[in-house]
């Protein structure tokens, strides 16, 4: 339930070379350890570069479970877990945006809509994993209800990360992963809604 894949933080943030190592050793073959790699390799690049070409060729990879209408589709990127219900600051900060704010934003949009995240704790989370599970769902029911969205549940960031950077839109959640995102975009002079 705890993950030490902070992909966000390791690309916007540059995490220390402890955490990037434990990266390395416990997700081997994901785009954060590619970007890692890439960045040693890399020096002269900037790190929205690097890792908007790894992301471009795990798209590739993963083309055959995204879905087949994601580039003529809304991707929303909700922030759940630790920031739901936790009781540390920093999670108090990154609460979720209303529904009816996201309802709003995109009133007059009528592509297919996804949402993307599951529950996320990090090593600093606070421990109330029950109540911050169970708000957490509630949520995203209520969301995929008031947008009559599909949770596109991969349970891999990476598959994630592929699946909003192909969409036709996206919705920026709260946080750095959500962030990454939206710089990937628009890299590729693609179009969000940045709340």
């Amino acid at each position: 339930m705890i993950s030490s894949y902070r992909l966000g933080d390791l690309v916007l943030l540059s995490l220390p070379p402890n955490e990037m190592n434990k990266l390395l050793k416990d997700y081997p073959n994901s785009i954060g350890s590619s970007f890692i790699k890439e960045k040693i390799r890399n020096k002269k690049s900037s790190d929205i570069d690097i890792i908007t070409k790894i992301v471009l060729r795990n798209i590739i990879q993963n083309n055959t479970v995204l879905p087949k209408d994601i580039s003529e589709s809304t991707v929303i990127h909700l922030r759940l877990g630790d920031v739901v219900a936790g009781n540390a600051n920093h999670e108090k900060e990154k609460r979720p945006f209303d529904k009816n704010i996201i309802k709003n934003l995109l009133i007059n949009d009528t592509n297919k809509k996804y949402i993307i995240d599951n529950c996320f704790f990090a090593k600093p989370s606070s421990t109330n994993y029950e109540e911050c599970i169970n708000k957490s769902n509630e949520y995203l029911q209520s969301i995929i209800s008031e947008l009559n969205a599909t949770h596109f549940d991969s349970k891999n960031a990476d598959v994630d990360l592929c699946l909003a950077v192909k969409a036709k839109l996206f919705v920026q959640g709260k946080g750095y992963y959500s962030k990454l995102i939206v710089g990937i975009r628009k890299k590729l002079n693609l179009p969000n809604i940045e709340i």
